[in-house]
């Protein structure tokens, strides 16, 4: 039950913006891409997923992304846009496919995957305008764990990001769904997800997709030092994967 998606099985396209988008499984290339779309999307400006109201500091770094494809248990998907043309905010989204787009680990360790809060280097694609091709705009992950006591078998959802200029399209529905999908075919029974309190749009957005709240909350999990809200904890919300 540990099995990557397949490129086969991942990859799929639809129209939007006159663009394709394809979901398949992120590679070792996607990394630094990854750690920048998700800093513009969590801690930048535009988007309606921004938590830079209430978090401070880098939402993940590329260590940890590395160690996620290093990971049996983790499933990392990215979706890749074929062209940025006419898309306002994408045309300086770093381009996830030359030699160049990889750099050196950053040295920061990580903590809890998908939700830690980590001190590095902000996302730096603004800095650079990047040519028209392909582009990662969005990636999520899931990490399948041990059964409990009850037998129940979960998996977290995280580092779940659309970029500010393709939100509201219906990617990040497409990303949840095809990691459901192969969560489900996997025999998994629940996903589950902490969610950021006194963010209820996000709260809604995933009931809206099968989430209910479990009425649990666990602390933040990144430096409490980032808080912008003192106190601030995340939300615990699963969804079923199987009948009945």
């Amino acid at each position: 039950m540990t099995t990557h998606i397949s490129d086969a099985a991942a990859s799929s396209t639809t129209p939007a913006a006159a663009s394709a988008i394809t979901v398949r499984p992120a590679r070792e290339a996607d990394v630094d891409v990854i750690v920048d779309l998700v800093q513009v999307a969590y801690r930048g400006e535009g988007g309606w997923t921004t938590e830079a109201h209430l978090v401070s500091g880098s939402r993940t770094h590329a260590a940890e992304v590395r160690e996620m494809l290093a990971d049996p248990a983790v499933t990392l998907l990215a979706a890749e846009i074929d062209t940025v043309d006419g898309l306002d905010g994408l045309d300086t989204l770093a381009d996830a496919s030359g030699p160049d787009s990889v750099e050196a680990a950053d040295d920061a360790p990580a903590t809890s995957p998908g939700h830690a809060e980590h001190a590095g280097r902000p996302g730096h694609a603004a800095d650079s305008p990047a040519p028209s091709g392909p582009r990662v705009v969005g990636c999520c992950y899931t990490r399948q764990e041990p059964a409990d006591d009850d037998g129940i078998t979960r998996a977290e959802l995280g580092l779940f990001a659309v970029h500010p200029g393709i939100q509201s399209r219906g990617l990040g529905g497409r990303l949840l769904e095809a990691q459901a999908e192969h969560l489900r075919e996997a025999g998994i029974e629940i996903l589950m997800i902490r969610v950021l309190q006194s963010r209820p749009e996000l709260h809604a957005w995933y009931e809206r997709h099968g989430f209910v709240r479990t009425g649990a909350s666990v602390p933040f999990a990144g430096n409490p030092d980032w808080l912008q809200v003192e106190g601030l904890g995340m939300d615990v919300m699963e969804r079923p994967l199987q009948a009945g």
